[in-house]
């Protein structure tokens, strides 16, 4: 497989921003609610990364660092809710 850099784009860098902004309203928040709408967009983020980041194989910084942040995103909104639901 060929390593690519693609080129990054605004809707790439809008997936990044809104991912910042989601995930820091998530360790914010703790309204049931609203935290198992985080944790279904933690979902929907992550589709868009796959959707608007051509391939897993780019070695640009935004690829790998949006990716990591997506995983975390789900992971703290999913860990979350349930935690939260618990009590």
């Amino acid at each position: 497989m060929k390593n690519e850099i693609y080129q990054i784009n605004v809707y790439k860098i809008l997936v990044f921003l809104i991912t910042i902004l989601l995930l820091t309203v998530t360790i914010i928040n703790s309204n049931l609610i609203q935290l198992g709408a985080l944790a279904f967009l933690s979902l929907v983020t992550l589709m868009f990364h796959f959707h608007f980041f051509e391939s897993t194989n780019d070695k640009h910084l935004l690829n790998k660092v949006d990716f990591l942040l997506q995983l975390a995103f789900v992971v703290i909104a999913m860990i979350k809710f349930f935690i939260t639901s618990a009590n």
